[in-house]
């Protein structure tokens, strides 16, 4: 897969790596198995690392569908997870920001978009000037 994910429960963050190029049905197939994991928890912060990310072959409306089943994560009410998003390539920045201003029509997620790592790592609190240092240094399940 393109897409993996691990929890730090210490910190309460879910991390994920996007990797190469994603189709919408990957993005649905590791949602799924995300939300049916051992550590899930609604609402918990994430840190999506797109360094190594390429493309997301999605449509406009795909990315919308995609944004309500984020949102909709508890059948009672919407899920408010902060979502920081590192991207320091600039198509997928766009992208990423396409998925924000979605966001921000909506009552659930808040995306953060960062260039770089230091800023998403201290937007989530977390006390890392990169990427690695948080995985090496914490334990993620």
């Amino acid at each position: 897969m393109t897409i993996f994910f691990k929890t730090c429960l210490k910190r309460d963050v879910l991390y994920a790596k996007w990797q190469g190029r994603i189709s919408v049905n990957e993005f649905i197939d590791v949602f799924h198995a995300y939300t049916q994991g051992d550590h899930y928890m609604p609402g918990r912060s994430e840190l999506i690392d797109t360094s190594e990310m390429i493309d997301f072959d999605v449509s406009f409306h795909e990315m919308r569908g995609l944004l309500r089943n984020v949102n909709s994560q508890s059948t009672y009410q919407s899920v408010k997870t902060k979502t920081v998003i590192f991207c320091p390539n600039d198509y997928i920045f766009g992208l990423s920001h396409m998925y924000q201003k979605l966001a921000e029509l909506d009552n659930g997620i808040k995306v953060e978009l960062y260039e770089k790592e230091h800023e998403a790592l201290a937007a989530l609190n977390l006390p890392y000037s990169t990427i690695y240092d948080f995985l090496v240094k914490e334990t993620l399940l």
